[in-house]
């Protein structure tokens, strides 16, 4: 996600940076982009793609999703995007996206994907409110269509997809497309039955250290077949895992993301923190505690700065900034 200035007047380019080395830190192979998080410009956008791109050159992907207003800016932001070195695009829906059948939907998508020189990874969600067709998040059969095109390489199955739908999506287009059930509770099956070579984007850096990469080893683990060493790290992670899915529920059952509680969670474990932009959901200081509290029981320390220093974000506390108090909060 973004990091801003503790005004939120413009981009944080050392937060950014910060958060860069932070995921290869964690062991991570691609860095995701959440250009939709918060309110932005579309210049903003592509200098917060720009910042990214430059500080992971040559040390780790880099991937932003199609989740903007409409496609036409969709195709101009991951245009831009490829010039900046950008390798690969998780391809949604835009909020201005009413498709008329399922034929619609897949000429969409194809125009979409045959406009840039990016590798696309499809992402059928139930946000999208495509269910309405009768054939889950997104038809397989439009799946085994787009699984044809060029630069489609691989997909994300949405979290609230039914596992028969992962299944069968697995079935019809795994020895095409690189597809990933992103849940954790599904990799014994999906890496041993179903070929799952790679899992996002979701939060697992959230669940770890950058000192001890217990999601990392846990997902290699399974492709390994080594079930007993995955399940021990896998119940080792679930108070987190359970205090996570707790807080993010409240927060998500409109279809939007809690961005702020992902923030603060990777600010706990080495990431730049920082305000986000309205719309915004607000942060309660108890889901805060709760979350920190689940990190403790699953073992790990998070990191003791203080709840302002959050706000403000790391690199600019390390800056001397602080959040104005008083008068100073109204006339700047």
């Amino acid at each position: 996600m973004p990091s801003f200035t503790p005004d939120l007047s413009r981009l944080d380019e050392e937060g950014i940076r910060h958060d860069v080395d932070y995921y290869i830190r964690h062991g991570m192979f691609s860095v995701f982009c959440a250009v939709e998080s918060t309110s932005m410009t579309m210049e903003e956008r592509c200098e917060f793609l720009r910042i990214v791109c430059d500080e992971a050159k040559g040390r780790i992907l880099v991937s932003c999703p199609v989740l903007l207003d409409t496609f036409k800016d969709d195709v101009e932001l991951l245009r831009r995007f490829a010039k900046m070195g950008g390798h690969h695009a998780l391809v949604g829906c835009p909020v201005q996206f009413f498709p008329a059948s399922e034929e619609d939907v897949f000429q969409t998508l194809k125009a979409l994907c045959e406009s840039v020189d990016l590798a696309i990874d499809i992402y059928p969600a139930a946000r999208f409110d495509l269910e309405r067709f009768g054939h889950g998040t997104l038809s397989v059969d439009v799946i085994d269509r787009l699984a044809d095109i060029d630069n489609v390489v691989g997909l994300k199955v949405g979290n609230l997809n039914p596992q028969n739908y992962a299944a069968h999506v697995f079935k019809r287009v795994g020895d095409r497309l690189l597809v990933n059930d992103p849940l954790d509770n599904a990799w014994a099956f999906t890496t041993a039955h179903c070929g799952q070579q790679w899992a996002g984007a979701m939060g697992y850096d959230m669940w770890q250290t950058m000192d001890d990469h217990r999601t990392v080893r846990m997902f290699n683990h399974f492709r390994a077949g080594q079930i007993d060493e995955a399940m021990r790290i896998y119940w080792a992670i679930e108070p987190v895992r359970r205090a996570s899915w707790a807080v993010h529920a409240r927060y998500s059952g409109a279809g939007l993301y809690p961005f702020l509680m992902f923030k603060y969670q990777q600010f706990l474990v080495g990431g730049n923190g920082g305000m986000l932009r309205q719309p915004i959901h607000r942060a309660h200081t108890a889901d805060l505690h709760y979350l920190r509290a689940g990190l403790e029981a699953a073992g790990i320390k998070p990191y003791d700065g203080s709840l302002e220093e959050f706000y403000v974000g790391r690199a600019a506390w390390k800056r001397g900034e602080r959040l104005p108090r008083g008068a100073k909060a109204v006339t700047g």
